[in-house]
């Protein structure tokens, strides 16, 4: 039974890649350029998603019975800069990517939890209100609903905050980890007093495979802890028995965060997913490693 993941050589996607080798799929993945480091066992395949005749093409040609489509514009700032790139990759290449996907095929979209918005109450269900503020969010609001629109078999994995190794230093825990491996006293940062909602990245996809196995078509799914923790907590983990300091910078402060980030996974859970990592654990090796 083949899984196909695009954006496969993403932080994520690499992830889910060893994962489902590790259960025994084969896998083919879809990738931008060829991998740097290809995972053994992956069949890759350089696709662009935003051309609609070769997405169908590949699709029939690879006859996937999974799809996870993880490949999106996800920086912040990039999908700001470019909204129109970014919406060529997260909504319409979402449709083409689910539209070509074989009618006996099962889907798994990585949304995100940002679709949410500033919540109205935490923790978060998937019934709240959809309110994305800025690019990102809303094209990954457009791709949902133009995925219900599709009426594929395909499931919505709304994944909260995420880290671990191999993360790019664009995302804040990944960024300060850097920082610690590299012996700096200092560690440059912006607002520690918000609260955020951490899992593994490891966890997020094993639940992407199990909502692929479990999930109710076009139904959406918190990944997530159920936790919320400041900022400062998960710094004070990565720096615990090294002498080193805090720089608040003004350039790393934003006007728009939301104090309080937390999700309710309940619904996931009801599947049988599980987060088996402690973000303690993760932290201890994310500040190792790398």
């Amino acid at each position: 039974m083949t899984a196909l993941v695009t954006g496969a050589d993403g932080f994520a996607g690499r992830w889910l890649c060893r994962h489902l080798l590790a259960h025994g799929a084969p896998v083919v993945g879809w990738v931008r350029r060829r991998p740097r480091q290809p995972i053994a066992g992956v069949r890759y395949r350089i696709q662009d998603i935003c051309d609609p005749t070769a997405t169908a093409m590949a699709m029939k040609a690879d006859s996937p019975a999974q799809v996870f489509h993880l490949a999106a514009i996800t920086h912040v700032a990039r999908c700001e800069s470019d909204p129109e790139a970014a919406h060529a990759t997260n909504v319409t290449g979402t449709v083409n990517v689910f539209g070509s996907m074989p009618s006996s095929a099962r889907g798994v979209f990585a949304s995100t939890c940002h679709v949410y918005g500033d919540p109205r109450q935490t923790p978060i269900t998937e019934d709240h209100p959809l309110g994305g503020q800025g690019i990102y969010s809303q094209t990954k609001i457009a791709a949902e609903d133009a995925i219900r629109n599709l009426g594929k078999d395909v499931v919505i994995a709304r994944a909260f905050h995420h880290t671990g190794p191999g993360q790019s230093t664009d995302y804040v825990l990944a960024d300060w980890a850097s920082q610690v491996r590299h012996g700096a006293d200092q560690i440059r940062v912006g607002d520690i007093n918000v609260e955020r909602d951490f899992s593994d990245v490891r966890d997020v996809v094993a639940g992407y495979e199990v909502l692929a196995r479990r999930g109710d078509a076009l139904a959406s799914y918190n990944l997530c802890s159920g936790v919320a923790r400041p900022l400062a907590y998960f710094l004070e983990c990565m720096t615990t028995g090294r002498n080193v300091t805090v720089d608040v910078e003004s350039g790393r402060l934003r006007a728009t965060d939301v104090h309080r980030f937390c999700g309710d996974p309940g619904r996931a859970v009801a599947l049988g997913w599980r987060p088996l990592r402690s973000i303690e654990e993760t932290l201890a090796e994310l500040a190792q490693a790398g």
